[in-house]
């Protein structure tokens, strides 16, 4: 019995340490990211080069011909697909951020037209 007690006081007090270290750990991970350190930036694919087998770097343009690259392991971006990246602010110079997420918007099979229409730079 006196075995039985210590044995339920030991896994009491591992029990109790671990959710205090995790109600510490869990604060900092989030600590100091706000939804301003993200946004959308509107881009058209320009092309795409195959890594390996089953992955491709995505070069996409956006409206001030700056080119952003993201990673696809699926194969299904194409030249002319407009994409609204979901982009990470990295420190106050835009060219340091990174894309997080892509969401595809639509295809243009005219790319010259396109960044005519929208004004864009190429």
């Amino acid at each position: 019995m006196k075995k039985q007690v210590r044995i339920i006081i030991i896994a009491t007090i591992i029990t109790i340490i671990t959710i205090v270290s995790c109600a510490y750990a869990m604060p900092v991970q989030a600590e100091g990211i706000t939804s301003d350190d993200y946004y959308g930036k509107l881009t058209v694919v320009v092309g795409r080069t195959r890594l390996e087998s089953h992955m491709w770097v995505i070069e996409c343009r956006d409206k001030d011909g700056e080119i952003w690259t993201f990673l696809d392991d699926e194969g299904v971006w194409k030249k002319g697909d407009i994409v609204n990246l979901l982009m990470f602010r990295i420190s106050e110079n835009t060219k340091n951020d990174e894309a997080q997420d892509a969401i595809w918007e639509g295809h243009a099979d005219d790319l010259e037209m396109f960044f005519q229409v929208m004004g864009w730079r190429q």
